[in-house]
Order: structure tokens, then C-alpha cells, then sequence
């Protein structure tokens, strides 16, 4: 079984396998505690309970060996029975320690979908963009003509910093961006610029200046064009940096209905990294 003081002592290793330097994540876990605590004690209250409170199975794994493993799955997305073997349970409970987690997580974070706060210290302006993930074929998912397979796809917006202000409902790959920009309808409580590429076209958004069939850009547009894409590179860098979660790299392998929060999540462990 996993035994996190020695991992504390080993800050690098502990990022490479989570994420989150061992500093963050205990400052996650303090967040984490009472959430879990109550969550637990309601759940335990249910009238149709068989057991009075406090029979049953004990838990093997603490609540942040359980945090541990649920990050070490979405950074390297292994199998489960790997997870078992390294946790010292069973295969069939690691979901069940994931669940318990998973949603409260996603409460600490709370990364809106479409009201977008902005602080006074922020730049007004966002920088908009799609991602697509290969998934196998199942409701939720769509055949992509760009990526010529079935993937997910997720907007998000990000500041000047790299900090992701929102995070849309995952749709299926077939959906156009400028599509899914519409139905996400995301605004802020007061006037923000936006940045886009040319997939949003036809939008509010700011996009560079788009090349005419035989008719070749000035000087002065391709100059836009490069300071433009300077200033849009912050949200390519902040994907690279959530795909360094393999969970959101590789071929999604789980219910396609869990993918959002699973993206939320990790977008979550990013802010919560850089804060």
C-alpha cells in the first residue's frame, strides 16, 4: 500500500505522478475533508439503510491514499486491476473509492460552464478554443471529419495567465465549433474581449484576418495575424498542459457521460497548481 510520507519526501516524483506538487495536495485534502466528511454522514442517514451507522466494511484506503489514486489514474490512465495491485485492494473497489470523490472535487473547483466572473486584476479579455479527444464509439461521441475518427469535444476559456475561467458540456466530435460556442452561450457580468481562431468565425469572437481564394495577405494583415496568434498561444499552451493528464490524452476508454466532470476536474488541478 501506498505510504504518502515517503512520497511527501520526494515533491518531483509526486508531481510527475499526480499532478500536484505535495504542498498542493495537502492544502487539496484540508479543502477536501469536511466535504467528504458530510458527504459520508448522509450517506450513512439514508432511511432505507440495512446496517445501523458505523457497521459494514471498513475502508482500506484513507481519504488521501483515495485522492492519491484517483489522481495517478488521471495522470497516467492505467487499468484498474494496476491501481489495485499498487493500493493493496481490491479491482471491483476502485471505482467505488473514485466515486466518492469524484463529485466533491468538482464542488471545491467549481469551474462554471457558462457565467464567467472576472476579478480586477484580470485582463479583460479571454482566449477561446476546442479541443477533441479520441473515444470509442458510443452515445455521446461523433465521427470527426477533422480528426477522421469518433471524439469528444470540450471548450474552454482561458485569461492572459493560462487560468481556465470556464469550461463548456462536452459534445460529440461532429459539432462545429462556432456550434458549440453558440449553445454554450457563456457571458460575464461585465463587457470582456474574446479571442478566437478562425473555427469561430461568424461569432463575436476577435479572429485573425482569413486569407481570400487568390488574393495574398499585406504585410500589415500578416503582421495582425502573428501578434494575434502570439497573444492566442497561452490557450494551446494550457491544453498541452491538461493532456499531460493521460486520461484526457489517450483514447477515452470510459462512459462518455463522466468525460465533463473528468475534464472539469483536471482543469480544476490545473488552476488549483498555478494558484
Amino acid at each position: 500500500m501506498i505510504n504518502l510520507q515517503k512520497l511527501y519526501n520526494k515533491p518531483k516524483v509526486f508531481q510527475r505522478l499526480t499532478g500536484l506538487t505535495p504542498n498542493k495536495f495537502q492544502q487539496l485534502l484540508i479543502r477536501l475533508e469536511p466535504l467528504f466528511n458530510d458527504s459520508e454522514l448522509k450517506r450513512k442517514k439514508i432511511t432505507n439503510r440495512k446496517r445501523t451507522m458505523g457497521g459494514g466494511r471498513k475502508q482500506k484506503l484513507s481519504l488521501g491514499q483515495s485522492l492519491f489514486m484517483l489522481l495517478l489514474y488521471y495522470r497516467n490512465y492505467t487499468n484498474h486491476m494496476f491501481l489495485s495491485i499498487v493500493m493493496g485492494i481490491d479491482d471491483s473497489s476502485v471505482c467505488h473509492y473514485f466515486k466518492r470523490i469524484e463529485f466533491l472535487l468538482a464542488r471545491i473547483f467549481r469551474i462554471p460552464t457558462r457565467k464567467i466572473k472576472m476579478s480586477e486584476d484580470e485582463i479583460l479579455e479571454l482566449i477561446i478554443d476546442a479541443t477533441e479527444q479520441d473515444s470509442q464509439k458510443r452515445n455521446g461521441s461523433g465521427y470527426s471529419g477533422k480528426k477522421k475518427r469518433n471524439t469528444v469535444k470540450t471548450q474552454i476559456m482561458v485569461t492572459h495567465e493560462g487560468k481556465i475561467k470556464s469550461v463548456s458540456k462536452s459534445v460529440a466530435g461532429n459539432m462545429h465549433d462556432k456550434k458549440l460556442y453558440d449553445n454554450t452561450k457563456a457571458y460575464t457580468t461585465i463587457k470582456v474581449r474574446r479571442k478566437a481562431d478562425l473555427g469561430y468565425q461568424g461569432t463575436a469572437c476577435q479572429i485573425p484576418i482569413k486569407k481570400k481564394k487568390n488574393i495574398s495577405l499585406t504585410a500589415d494583415q500578416k503582421s495582425f495575424n502573428k501578434q494575434f496568434s502570439r497573444s492566442r498561444i497561452t490557450v494551446e499552451h494550457v491544453f498541452a498542459h491538461l493532456k499531460k493528464f493521460n486520461i484526457l490524452n489517450h483514447k477515452f476508454r470510459n462512459s462518455i457521460s463522466n468525460y465533463n466532470l473528468i475534464f472539469k476536474n483536471i482543469a480544476g488541478i490545473r488552476n488549483f497548481q498555478i494558484a
